[in-house]
C-alpha cells in the first residue's frame, strides 16, 4: 500500500471514530458535555432535606456529566471517558490504566488479586468534621421546614440559626464555586435562607439570638407597615447628643427606630449589651484614618459588635468581609485562621474600605450604601438616575434600609433611655496583652499555664480557626489575658509544640487529582490548593509532592506506618473505622472491593463512612478467623438482601416507583426505614439522583409511626430532630403538657407521615 493510500485509510479511520463520538455524546440530551463530578458534593435530589430540589422529569436526561457522577453509573465499561476535574494532571490516567501500565502499583497477597485499587478504594473512610457538619445542618434544616409546615414559627427559626451558625463556623472559601464543598456549602445556605425568609414572614417578634443579617432582612418585611407616627419617645432628663455622620430623621429612620422598639427590640437589646466590647478599640483606630467615630455604629448594625457574626452574603466578623473583598484589605484566610474575626486587622481593613468609598462618593450617605450593596452598583444608579442624594435614588430594597437603619442604631445607642432601653447591662470591655511567639501551641497547653481557660483564649482570638496557633508563622501575634504576659514568658520555652506534624507530604500518583487527594486525606480541596499556592486551574503533575494541611489532633492511619491491622467482624458485619479503606478492609478478610461493594449494594466510587456497618462476604478467606458471632446468630452470605444492618436482615424488601416530587428522605419516612438503608439496597451513592419512574428496593414496614423508648439524656428536642419532627408535634401526639417532666423509659409514639 502507498503512502497515499495509508493517509486515505487513517483519516477514514478518523472519521469514523468522530462520528461515533457525537452519536454517543451528542445525542445524550443537552446536559451531556457537562463535566462530571467527582466526590462530594450530594446531589439536591438525594439530600435529606425536607424541602430540597426534587425529582423531576429531566433527571433521567441529565447528560452524560451526570451520570459518570453517580455512584451507580452504568456507562459501558469499553467507553473510556475521563472524570477528572479540570485540575487533572496532563498524564493522569484511569485506574485500570494505571494497572496495565504499571502493575507493581498494585499488591498480590497470598496469591490472591484483589482488584485494581483505583483512587475511591483507597480514600479514607470519611470521618472529617467538614461533612458530618453539612450533614448536621442538613438535619436543622429539615427540622425548620417541618417547623414551616405546622407554622411553628419560633421553633422554625431556632432550627434555621442553629443551621446557619454550623454553616458560619466552617473553613471554606464560601464565595467560591471551586470544590464539591464550596458548591454543597452555597447551595445548602441558598436552601437554608429560601425557607427562613417564609419564617420571618410569620414571625412576630425575633430572638435576641438570631444572626444580624436576620435584623435587616426582616426590617424589609416589615418597613411599609411600620409607621413612623408609632416612634416612642421616653419623658426624662435631656442630654447634648451630637453626631459626626449625617442624621436625617425623616420618616424612614424613624420606622427604622420603631422597628427597634418593636420586632427588633430583643437583638438591638442584645446589641447594645455587647456595644463596649470593642468600641473604645474602634474609635481609636477610626481616628489613627480621619474617619468619623459614629462609624462604629455600622459595625453594630453588620455584626451586633459579634466577631464570629455571620451574613446571609457569605460575609464574616465585626465589619462583615466576604473572603475576597477581605483578602483585596489584607485580611489573610488560611487552614488555621480567618483575619475577618479578628478585631483589630478587621477594623484596620474596613478603615481602609471606608475611606475610599467617601474619597470616591463624596457623601457618608453614599459610602455606607455602597459598603453594602457594592461601589460598582451605586455608582450604576447615580450614573443612571441621575442623582448623588441618597434618599432619591432606588437602590436594592436591603441597601435601601441599610443606611436609614445605622442612623436609627445611633440615635438609640446615644441615648437609649429616651427610646426604652433601660434596663441594658453593658459586657465589659474586650482586653488582653499581645505576645509574639515563633512556635506553633495548643490553646490548652497555654491556658493551664496561664491559669485560665482554652475558651477564653479562644475569645481573645477568635480568628483561630483550630485548637492551635498556626504552625508556619514565625511571629504569631498571640492575644492572652491582661497582665499575664509575664507569667507567659516564664512558662514560654517549656510549652510543648505538638508533636505530630501538620503537614503530609503526599507525593502525587498517576491518575490523582486534587479532589482525590482531598478525600484521601478527609480535608476541603480549597486548602491543599491554599497551602500549596495552587489556583484552580494549575496542573499537578506525578511524582510532584504536595502538602496536605490536616488538624493536629485528628489521626489517619492511612498514611501513617504500622498501622492497626486489628480487623474483627461481629457475626461478619465490620463497622468501618477512621482512616479504614475499602481496599484495606478486603484485604483483611481475604475478599475482593469488588465482592465487598456487591455484599452491601455500594456503587463503585461511592465512600464510606466511619461507623458505616459493612457486610462482610460469606466466601471471604479469612473471614472464619476474624469473625466474633454474638449469641448464636448465623453468618450473612454474600449475596443476601437486606440491608447492611443485621436488624434487617428478615425484613421484607419492597418496591417503589418513584413519583415527581419525591425525595429519599419523603420515600425512607413513608416506608419507617433511613435513607442510608435505601442507598444501600439500590447500590445508590451519595451523589446519586433519583428520578420519576425509577423502582427502588425498600426495606420496611411502612407504618405510620415508630414506638421511641426514652434513654438518658435525651429531651423532646433531640428526639424530634432524631425523626424528623416536631417538639410540637411529638407533644400533641403523646398528650404532653410539661415537656420537662419526660421520663427514662417513657415510650413515646412517634409518626413518621
Amino acid at each position: 500500500m502507498d503512502e497515499k493510500a495509508v493517509r486515505i485509510l487513517r483519516l477514514s479511520l478518523l472519521a469514523v471514530v468522530a462520528i461515533s463520538s457525537f452519536l454517543y455524546f451528542g445525542c445524550s440530551g443537552k446536559g451531556s458535555m457537562k463535566s462530571p463530578q467527582v466526590y462530594g458534593a450530594k446531589s439536591s435530589a438525594e439530600t435529606d432535606s425536607a424541602e430540597v430540589t426534587r425529582a423531576s422529569a429531566e433527571d433521567d436526561t441529565s447528560g452524560l456529566g451526570d451520570v459518570l457522577s453517580d455512584a451507580s453509573s452504568t456507562a459501558p465499561d469499553s467507553v473510556a471517558v475521563s472524570a477528572f476535574p479540570s485540575d487533572a494532571t496532563e498524564d493522569s490516567v484511569s485506574a485500570e490504566d494505571a494497572f496495565a501500565s504499571d502493575p507493581q502499583d498494585y499488591e498480590l497477597i497470598e496469591g490472591a488479586f484483589y482488584d485494581a485499587v483505583d483512587i475511591q478504594d483507597s480514600a479514607s473512610a470519611v470521618d472529617d468534621d467538614l461533612w458530618r457538619q453539612f450533614d448536621l445542618a442538613h438535619e436543622y434544616h429539615a427540622m425548620g421546614v417541618l417547623a414551616n409546615r405546622e407554622a411553628s414559627w419560633e421553633e422554625a427559626q431556632y432550627y434555621f440559626e442553629k443551621a446557619l451558625r454550623i454553616l458560619a463556623n466552617l473553613d471554606i472559601e464560601a464565595d467560591s464555586t471551586l470544590t464539591p464543598e464550596s458548591k454543597e456549602y452555597n447551595g445548602l445556605l441558598d436552601n437554608i435562607i429560601a425557607d427562613y425568609r417564609v419564617t420571618l414572614r410569620s414571625l412576630g417578634s425575633l430572638d435576641e439570638d438570631v444572626s444580624p443579617a436576620v435584623l435587616i432582612e426582616r426590617f424589609g418585611e416589615l418597613a411599609d407597615r411600620l409607621g413612623a407616627d408609632s416612634l416612642v419617645v421616653y419623658n426624662g432628663e435631656e442630654q447634648p447628643i451630637t453626631y459626626d455622620i449625617p442624621i436625617t430623621m425623616n420618616s424612614r429612620v424613624k420606622s427604622s427606630i420603631v422597628y427597634y422598639q418593636g420586632v427588633g427590640r430583643e437583638v438591638f437589646k442584645k446589641f447594645l449589651t455587647r456595644s463596649k466590647r470593642y468600641t473604645s478599640m474602634m474609635k481609636r483606630i477610626l481616628a489613627e484614618y480621619g474617619l468619623p467615630q459614629d462609624l462604629i455604629y455600622l459595625s453594630m448594625v453588620e455584626s451586633g459588635y459579634n466577631p464570629h457574626a455571620y451574613s446571609w452574603a457569605r460575609a464574616m466578623g465585626l465589619w462583615q468581609f466576604i473572603s475576597s473583598t477581605g483578602r483585596r484589605y489584607g485580611l489573610a484566610r488560611s487552614w488555621w485562621i480567618d483575619e475577618r474575626k479578628d478585631p483589630i486587622k478587621s477594623t484596620h481593613a474596613a478603615c481602609r474600605f471606608l475611606k475610599a468609598l467617601y474619597e470616591q462618593f463624596g457623601s457618608w450617605e453614599l459610602a455606607m450604601a455602597a459598603y453594602n450593596g457594592g461601589p460598582g452598583r451605586v455608582s450604576r444608579q447615580i450614573k443612571r438616575q441621575k442623582t448623588i442624594d441618597f434618599w432619591k435614588l432606588k437602590l436594592k430594597r436591603q441597601t435601601m434600609d441599610y443606611v436609614p437603619l445605622i442612623m436609627a442604631a445611633a440615635v438609640i445607642a446615644k441615648n437609649p433611655g429616651k427610646y426604652g432601653f433601660n434596663d441594658i447591662e453593658f459586657e465589659d470591655e474586650v482586653v488582653w496583652d499581645e505576645v509574639t511567639i515563633d512556635k506553633c501551641l495548643e490553646l490548652s497547653v497555654i491556658a493551664k499555664e496561664l491559669g485560665c481557660s482554652a475558651a477564653e483564649l479562644k475569645q481573645l482570638n477568635p480568628e483561630l480557626l483550630r485548637k492551635y496557633t498556626p504552625p508556619n508563622d514565625k511571629k504569631y501575634v498571640l492575644k492572652i489575658p491582661k497582665g499575664s504576659k509575664d507569667k507567659f514568658w516564664a512558662a514560654y520555652d517549656g510549652m510543648p509544640s505538638p508533636k505530630e506534624t501538620s503537614w503530609v507530604q503526599h507525593k502525587i500518583r498517576r491518575g490523582e487529582t486534587v479532589s482525590h487527594i482531598a478525600a484521601r486525606y478527609g480535608v476541603s480541596q480549597y486548602a491543599i490548593l491554599e497551602a500549596n499556592n495552587l489556583s484552580r486551574r494549575s496542573k499537578i503533575y506525578a511524582g510532584k509532592t504536595l502538602i496536605v494541611p490536616v488538624p493536629l489532633d485528628r489521626e489517619y492511619s492511612n498514611w501513617r506506618k504500622g498501622k492497626n491491622t486489628d480487623y474483627t467482624a461481629k457475626n461478619s458485619i465490620y463497622i468501618v473505622r477512621s482512616g479504614d479503606t475499602m481496599w484495606d478492609i478486603a484485604r483483611a478478610f481475604g475478599t475482593s472491593v469488588s465482592a465487598l461493594r456487591r455484599a452491601n449494594y455500594i456503587g463503585r466510587g461511592s465512600r464510606i463512612y466511619v461507623g458505616q456497618k459493612l457486610k462482610i462476604p460469606s466466601s471471604a478467606a479469612k473471614l472464619k478467623n476474624r469473625n466474633v458471632v454474638s449469641g448464636g446468630g448465623p453468618a450473612y452470605a454474600a449475596e443476601s438482601g437486606g440491608s447492611s444492618s443485621g436488624s434487617d436482615a428478615n425484613t421484607e424488601v419492597k418496591t417503589y416507583k418513584v413519583r415527581s416530587g419525591d425525595t429519599l428522605w419523603d420515600i425512607a419516612r413513608r416506608f419507617g426505614t433511613t435513607t442510608g438503608k435505601i442507598r444501600g439496597l439500590n447500590g445508590l451513592g451519595r451523589s446519586s439522583r433519583i428520578y420519576p419512574g425509577q423502582i427502588l428496593k425498600v426495606a420496611g414496614g411502612g407504618a405510620d409511626y415508630v414506638i421511641h423508648k426514652v434513654r438518658r439524656g435525651e429531651t423532646l428536642g433531640s428526639i424530634a430532630r432524631k425523626y424528623r419532627t416536631t417538639v410540637a408535634r411529638i407533644r400533641a401526639n403523646n398528650n404532653i403538657d410539661d415537656p420537662d417532666l419526660l421520663r427514662i423509659g417513657e415510650t413515646l409514639r412517634i409518626y413518621l407521615n
